[in-house]
């Protein structure tokens, strides 16, 4: 047998927090790693969480701060130097450092038409919880949100299931084959003799290094793997903190809504006051009293709105029988500016969805090797020993031999291989090209969104709250039909109810630019079936000698 050596293959899969997108083209310097001692290649993945619960000091964390968890999962592969090796996985780029870029402010302060800046909340918008919530500690973060997801949500256990699945078809493809030992019993009744009485032992010789290609292709597909697991994680926290701002913008309307209803109420009871005076007819009332419901309907919609969207993120955090609680966060605190090119590099370089793929174009590869060393032929040898009961005399036997690979070269396995490295390559620049597709999605929702919160912040709500006085003081006095407050009124509430939709979009949208575009935290996870399970395959082809 050849002689072994063993060299050292890091497979490492890095969890990235959201990157903010103010850093998002700033290079770092990866720091070096200490000394320690590797992990075994079977070991198991935590299906925790990878990062300390962030706790209520997440709020104060500034913009500059940044944080970045990794995971490392290191593995070490022989290979036996007659083989050839599989080429090596390149190592995950540096993390870029993390600000919390939901808390940074939505794009450059923007001045109010007579020079004040409007970078505070309309007075008529209330903050996202009450005082008194934030004493009793009865509010959740999205940070503490996101870590109860990653240790309970299903899918991130699932695709660490598969990853260790994988490692222990790693495990079976580079194992050599048992010998077998058996009886043989020849010319029994020769001369009325047991005749020849014995035993043998056979082992198959495996050539050409497939085992240890075996395990290269393997570990390709491990990496790969690997990569979808980091990616899962991404999606799985994405979803939280996409449906955690669609939570708090219910809830947001719940509390608009409440306030606006004040304003209307008031708005019945000056009505009534200005009726009892004769100074406006019953119509006017009546008129009050349809708007005043009008206004109960849409609190009561932002209650339904508010229930469904945290059903759904109880959820996407493993936790459904959670019962609703106050989230802490602000809509208002912004998002910096992003660049699309300074994005779209990043993601290049740090997207697990692309890692994922050129683990599979190296996977394809090796694979071609591993095929076309096919054909060299395993030795089958064999020893025995037997007793001739007829002429006393102890007999040896060996036998060894081959297939001769004279019309089965594997020429067939070969050229698809070829063709399916062919396929990765080209599946790779296609996801490229979609992720570059898809970010110009995610920019363009980010860049109406952020429009209308500006319009909205800076000029329509001031414009309307101002309206609405100058109306509703005209009303009091005489000067104004009540047709005219209605409608100042609606204008208030609509733009409102339109403000905070934007605010949420625009969040929504920083999420996904800055999650990497990935998405979908309830997705199912493919097992480790077909391509996933090609190593059990290898294994019978080494041993088929065909």
């Amino acid at each position: 047998m050849p002689r072994l050596f063993r060299s050292r293959l890091m497979v490492t899969a890095l969890t990235l927090l959201t990157p903010s997108c103010a850093h998002v083209a700033a290079p770092v310097a990866q720091s070096p790693r200490p000394p320690s001692t590797p992990a075994s290649r079977d070991e198991p993945i935590t299906f925790g969480p990878r990062a300390s619960r962030a706790g209520s000091q997440a709020d104060q964390r500034t913009a500059g701060s940044t944080a970045t968890v990794r995971t490392d999962l290191i593995q070490q592969v022989e290979f036996e130097e007659s083989s050839l090796p599989g080429p090596e996985i390149a190592p995950p780029p540096p993390a870029p450092p993390e600000a919390d870029g939901d808390r940074d402010a939505i794009g450059p302060e923007q001045a109010t038409s007579d020079g004040a800046k409007a970078d505070v909340p309309p007075e008529d918008i209330r903050p996202d919880h009450t005082e008194a919530d934030l004493a009793s500690g009865s509010v959740l973060t999205v940070d503490e949100l996101e870590q109860i997801a990653l240790t309970n949500n299903p899918t991130v256990q699932q695709a660490a299931a598969v990853v260790e699945k994988a490692r222990g078809i790693r495990r079976q493809v580079g194992l050599y084959p048992n010998p077998t030992i058996g009886y043989s019993g020849e010319e029994i009744g020769d001369d009325g003799t047991a005749g020849k009485q014995g035993g043998f032992i056979s082992q198959t010789i495996v050539t050409g290094g497939k085992l240890s290609l075996n395990r290269a292709v393997t570990d390709q597909e491990i990496s790969n793997l690997i990569w979808e697991l980091d990616a899962q994680r991404y999606r799985v926290r994405n979803s939280v903190r996409r449906q955690f701002y669609e939570a708090l913008g219910a809830q947001r309307r719940v509390e608009v809504a409440r306030e606006l209803l004040g304003i209307v109420e008031r708005g019945v009871e000056t009505s009534e006051g200005l009726l009892k005076g004769q100074e406006v007819a019953k119509p006017d009332v009546l008129q009050a009293k349809i708007q005043f419901s009008e206004v109960r309907i849409l609190l009561r919609n932002a209650e339904y709105d508010f229930e469904a969207a945290w059903k759904q993120l109880t959820s996407l955090i493993g936790q459904p029988q959670m019962p609703p609680t106050a989230l802490a966060g602000s809509l208002e605190d912004g998002i910096p500016a992003c660049e699309f090119e300074a994005v779209f590099a990043q993601l290049m370089s740090i997207s697990p969805e692309l890692q994922a793929a050129r683990s599979r174009v190296a996977r394809a590869r090796v694979q071609i090797r591993r095929q076309e060393v096919q054909p060299i032929p395993n030795v089958l040898a064999q020893a025995g020993v037997s007793h001739d009961n007829a002429s006393g005399d102890d007999l040896t036997s060996i036998q060894l031999g081959i297939p001769l690979p004279i019309f089965n070269r594997n020429q067939g396995n070969i050229h698809l291989a070829v063709a399916e490295h062919r396929r990765a390559v080209s599946d790779l620049r296609r996801l490229e090209l979609s992720l570059r597709v898809r970010l110009a999605d995610a920019f363009r929702d980010y860049s109406q969104a952020q429009n209308q919160v500006s319009q909205y912040r800076n000029q329509i709500l001031p414009t309307a709250r101002e309206n609405l006085d100058l109306t509703e003081e005209g009303y009091r006095a005489g000067e104004f039909d009540l047709i005219r407050v209605l409608t100042a009124r609606r204008s208030v509430i609509e733009a409102n109810l339109a403000y905070i939709r934007s605010l949420v979009s625009a969040r929504q949208a920083h999420v996904e630019i800055t999650g990497l575009l990935l998405t979908g935290g309830l997705n199912d996870i493919p097992d480790a079936v077909g391509s996933n399970l090609e190593g059990i395959g290898l294994r019978d082809e080494t041993l088929s000698s065909q």
